[in-house]
Parts: C-alpha cells; sequence; structure tokens
C-alpha cells in the first residue's frame, strides 16, 4: 500500500496566471517522499547524524489538471526496482477537493554518503520489505 500525504495549497504558491506554479508540486512531492521516508523507518535525524540522504538523479512529471487555492493535495508515494543503491519513487497527486489526478510523477534516486562522497548501500531490511512487499506502486 502506498504512502499518503496531504498537503495544503498556499496562498503563496500561486502564480500570475492563478494557479500553483508547477515548481512548487516538486516541492509537494520532496515533503511526501520524505513523509514516506520517515514511515519506512529513515528518520531526517539518523540520516543527518550519518551525513546520508536521499539524491534525486531525474524527475519526470506529468500534469494533468491545475491547481487552486484553497484546495489541498493527497500525494501517494510508492518505492519500485530498488537495488542496493538507487531505485524511483512513484507519486501520483490528487486533488482532494474532487479527487482529480493532478500529476503523476517518477523521481530516480540514490542515498548517498555525504561524508564519503560516495553513493550509500541501503540496508537490507529496507531491501527486502519491499521484496516482501511486491514493491509498492502507485
Amino acid at each position: 500500500m502506498p504512502h499518503t500525504t496531504e498537503i495544503p495549497v498556499l496562498w503563496s504558491h500561486m502564480d500570475a496566471n492563478g494557479h500553483v506554479n508547477n515548481g512548487v508540486y516538486q516541492s509537494y512531492f520532496d515533503e511526501a517522499r520524505i513523509q514516506a521516508l520517515e514511515q519506512e523507518g529513515f528518520s531526517i535525524q539518523e540520516m543527518r547524524e550519518k551525513k546520508v540522504g536521499p539524491v534525486m538523479l531525474k524527475a519526470e512529471l506529468s500534469y494533468h489538471k491545475p491547481l487552486h487555492h484553497p484546495d489541498a493535495v493527497r500525494i501517494e508515494t510508492g518505492f519500485r526496482d530498488m537495488s542496493k543503491i538507487k531505485g524511483k519513487v512513484v507519486q501520483n497527486m490528487y486533488r482532494i477537493s474532487d479527487g482529480a489526478l493532478v500529476c503523476e510523477a517518477i523521481f530516480s534516486a540514490l542515498f548517498f554518503d555525504f561524508e564519503r562522497n560516495r553513493p550509500w548501500k541501503l540496508p537490507d531490511t529496507f531491501l527486502e520489505k519491499f521484496r516482501t512487499d511486491e514493491e509498492v506502486k502507485v
């Protein structure tokens, strides 16, 4: 089952055309990814202590519907194609007011060891979870 995050649309997220600026969508997705990692046991505090963290390699976004203030979004986040150092984060964003699919995203990412300046290997427990769950897909 995918992780779910709800985020309100703020007035400050609006652009000159009266809808949420497309760049803001990535910040929504970023927040949902971090919350999903937290739910999987990767605490931000622990990552900072170990000096490791996720790094996005590629972002693919498909925009379907506009967002406006005041509304909120529900983002479903899943992980797939996981290997020891990289994988994909698949996310779908829905408008809460009517349930419409607003944006789909696929992010290719890896975990990085900032102290050693190289990729960091994911713990086996994380990889095993996705083998057991047959990889979460949204």
